[in-house]
């Protein structure tokens, strides 16, 4: 099971006049982008929920995507307003023209783990190399903290995905749907790509 990050507010000391103060900026840009991503995934995740059909790890998966990255969201928030931090609004372009709406089938399962990996690898490099700059700050270092591990368990999780689900053609939006249509028999490709019924 994977831990929600709880709002930083709940878990850290709020300090009136912090002593870090040189760092705010750096602060500012880590928590803007964290923000920016959370975005993203939530985002990418209600694509991912609505397109999964039947294949229930997928939907699974994002569904859990999408709850801790909105719980990071809260934790963002609230540790922003400790800081007196103002957050940017969030770009809406990446979401808003991703390929993924166009994708269905095993098409989209692939885009989109393929985006899950390389986005979660990139989030990872991110806050482990923000990681030593905040010794002096706790608030930020326990948040940094309580992140890592949740991005890492999305990076395993989409890469075990990614291992069991087989790639698929693009031309067959069917994939994530039920083989049976309904009617208790399911068909099968043989290695000729040839239809059988059992």
């Amino acid at each position: 099971m994977i831990k929600k990050i709880l709002p930083a507010g709940l878990l850290a000391v709020a300090f009136a006049v912090p002593a870090w103060a040189n760092t705010a900026d750096d602060a500012a840009t880590l928590l803007n982008k964290a923000n920016q991503m959370n975005y993203e995934e939530q985002e990418t995740a209600k694509i991912a929920h609505s397109k999964a059909g039947d294949n229930q790890a997928l939907v699974t998966y994002a569904d859990t995507i999408r709850g801790d990255h909105e719980a990071n969201e809260e934790a963002v928030s609230a540790l922003s307003r400790q800081k007196s931090i103002k957050l940017e609004g969030t770009n809406t372009d990446k979401v808003e023209k991703s390929s993924l709406k166009d994708l269905s089938g095993g098409a989209f399962n692939d885009a989109y783990l393929n985006d899950q990996i390389k986005g979660h690898k990139d989030a990872l490099e991110m806050f482990k190399s923000a990681e030593s700059s905040y010794r002096s700050d706790p608030d930020m270092e326990l948040y940094i903290q309580q992140t890592l591990p949740v991005l890492q368990a999305h990076l395993k999780m989409a890469e075990n995905l990614r291992r069991h689900v087989s790639p698929m053609s693009a031309e067959d939006p069917s994939n994530n749907k039920s083989t049976t249509k309904g009617m208790g028999e399911s068909s099968e490709r043989t290695p000729n790509n040839e239809t059988t019924s059992r």
